[in-house]
């Protein structure tokens, strides 16, 4: 004999069946409601505060609703701001808070893209919460793909236009055919531009340029729509090669390929010593300026 299984196990009821259930125990006395090819608009001050769309919704007006194939778009002062896409929802239907579910897409206006496995979003304070591992795409710029960054925890200020990563960020990208790594606690980025913000035991990669700092913040040109400037500070360690640099803020302009280092710069190499009120490096650390130079070494013996 072959045992058959006649009856489906747990696992296999869909996540929109088990939240179906939920609100069925939650819904009071009210009478239930199903709609196919749903379309809300919801307003807050005489102002849209988001328009959602999904294939299917059943619920009550004073409890739960739970959502099939959903699609919100999220307004900050009327303007479309963010773009959530997920399996399955459930709304509120008192607070109009928010939960949704399954392989969630979170867009931006400006093209940042985070993947979580669930989203909350609190219509009081219009902010998005997930405290699910984050994957992100950062746009496109001139010069190609933007940022891939994997982090935990994901927190979007509507009302602000900030994304936050909140835990263990680690970023890639390639810059000028160079591969580009940075480790970061967090990382912010706007909605109104493409500038980031990596706080907290910063460690940066590029080429053969080893940077460490608490803080390094990534400016884009909104004319050539790419990445122009990194200033890195409160407190920077460069190493690269033979040589090792401290200082208190170092900007590495890419357009022009220099290194500007200021705030109390040093750069050791060897038994050699650099001190300046700033000192730059130019074409790749080929060429050296140093303003108000005080150099130091040993001298070495003559033949």
């Amino acid at each position: 004999m072959s045992p058959k299984l006649l009856e489906k196990p747990t696992d296999s009821i869909s996540q929109y069946q088990k939240l179906q259930a939920l609100a069925q125990n939650q819904k009071k006395d009210a009478i239930e409601q199903k709609a196919l090819g749903v379309h809300i608009v919801e307003n807050d001050e005489n102002k849209r505060s988001y328009e959602l769309f999904a294939s299917e919704a059943s619920g009550t007006s004073d409890a739960q609703w739970v959502l099939k194939k959903v699609k919100v778009q999220f307004f900050s002062e009327n303007n479309s701001s963010f773009t959530v896409m997920g399996e399955v929802g459930e709304i509120d239907g008192t607070t109009k808070d928010m939960i949704i579910r399954g392989e969630v897409l979170t867009t931006s206006t400006n093209g940042y893209q985070f993947k979580t496995d669930s989203l909350r979003y609190t219509a009081k304070d219009k902010i998005m919460n997930s405290t699910d591992a984050v994957y992100m795409q950062g746009p496109p710029d001139s010069k190609g793909s933007g940022f891939q960054l994997r982090g935990n925890g994901l927190r979007v200020d509507i009302r602000n236009n900030k994304m936050e990563i909140l835990s263990q960020v680690a970023a890639s990208k390639s810059i000028d055919n160079k591969k580009f790594n940075l480790t970061s606690q967090t990382a912010e980025f706007y909605n109104s531009s493409q500038e980031a913000l990596f706080m907290g035991q910063v460690r940066m990669v590029l080429g053969e340029s080893k940077i460490e700092a608490p803080r390094a913040r990534f400016f884009y040109s909104n004319l050539q729509k790419s990445l122009e400037r990194i200033v890195v500070s409160q407190g920077v360690r460069l190493v690269e090669k033979d040589k090792i640099a401290t200082c208190n803020e170092l900007e590495m302009d890419l357009v022009e390929d220099k290194m500007t280092l200021r705030g109390n710069p040093k750069v050791q190499q060897g038994e050699d010593e650099i001190r300046g009120q700033e000192i730059v490096f130019l074409e790749g650390g080929k060429k050296v300026k140093i303003n108000q130079v005080n150099v130091t070494g040993q001298r070495k013996p003559e033949k």
